[in-house]
């Protein structure tokens, strides 16, 4: 029965958000430009920011930890992590803007008779927008590289799926943030260790035996290894990963969507 409820919940929310796409196109638009706005670069920082987090990530790597692939040049390497950093940037920014979407904006739902799933869900879309302006650039770097896969074409099922796992993951902690704003914290605390056990700038099995659950556990792992099988052509592409990315992204959206929809009317009445 329980099973029941959360697929029921998945569909009435897939449904939603396709029915409402005009206004979250439009919302996200309004929050994309009031984020840049008054700042010296305006919109530019969409590709400011990832180029100088990369930079960072790379430096630490490349010139402090001297990090070398056998059989991979600096080039491919910049790739490697490029490829890494990018979905970890979308998740990142999903979650910490996400937590904290419903009790910073109420005033959208009461005023505007705004669906209140779609303030999750916008913060989602707007991580996605600024994921996708990194991969403009990745697509050029990997190109002067000649590292482009033939599996490009996958690639945008491996950002539905990762749009599935982030609305499901933000659904939970946004509703929770409403009457626990203690979880926003937890949410920035965690987003930033996943960053450093994530395999980003390393390879899964360069970790020693006794921390391998730390990779295997970790769901921003196959998120990462999703997006090198569909871009880099020099990366393996393991089938058992896909697999297991596709469910966690599923049955990630099935459980946020079910626990935001049986505590929406509290989220609706709560000061």
């Amino acid at each position: 029965m329980a099973n029941s409820r959360s697929e029921l919940s998945a569909i009435a929310t897939a449904r939603m958000i396709l029915r409402h796409r005009r206004i979250l196109l439009s919302v996200t638009r309004v929050e994309l430009a009031k984020r840049y706005s008054g700042s010296a670069f305006g919109l530019a920082w969409v590709f400011l920011y990832p180029a100088l987090l990369l930079s960072i990530y790379l430096f630490v790597y490349l010139v402090i930890f001297k990090m070398r692939f056998p059989g991979y040049s600096e080039m491919d390497y910049t790739l490697f992590v490029f490829c890494g950093l990018i979905p970890y940037m979308g998740f990142m920014e999903s979650m910490t803007v996400g937590a904290l979407s419903i009790k910073q904006n109420v005033h959208l739902i009461r005023n505007v008779m705004l669906p209140i799933e779609l303030i999750p869900v916008r913060a989602v879309a707007v991580g996605l927008v600024t994921q996708s302006v990194a991969l403009v650039i990745l697509f050029g770097l990997a190109l002067t590289n000649n590292s482009l896969s033939v599996h490009l074409l996958w690639l945008p099922v491996v950002i539905l799926l990762q749009a599935l796992f982030l609305i499901g993951l933000v659904l939970v902690v946004s509703a929770l943030a409403v009457a626990l704003p203690d979880v926003s914290y937890f949410v920035n605390l965690g987003v930033l260790f996943l960053m450093f056990i994530s395999p980003i700038g390393f390879k899964p099995d360069m970790v020693p035996a006794g921390f391998a659950p730390l990779i295997y556990l970790n769901p921003v792992h196959y998120m990462t290894d999703a997006f090198r099988s569909s871009i880099l052509s020099n990366h393996v592409i393991d089938i058992a990963n896909l697999g297991i990315y596709a469910l966690i992204c599923i049955f990630t959206f099935a459980l946020g969507t079910a626990f935001f929809r049986r505590f929406k009317d509290v989220l609706m009445d709560h000061e």
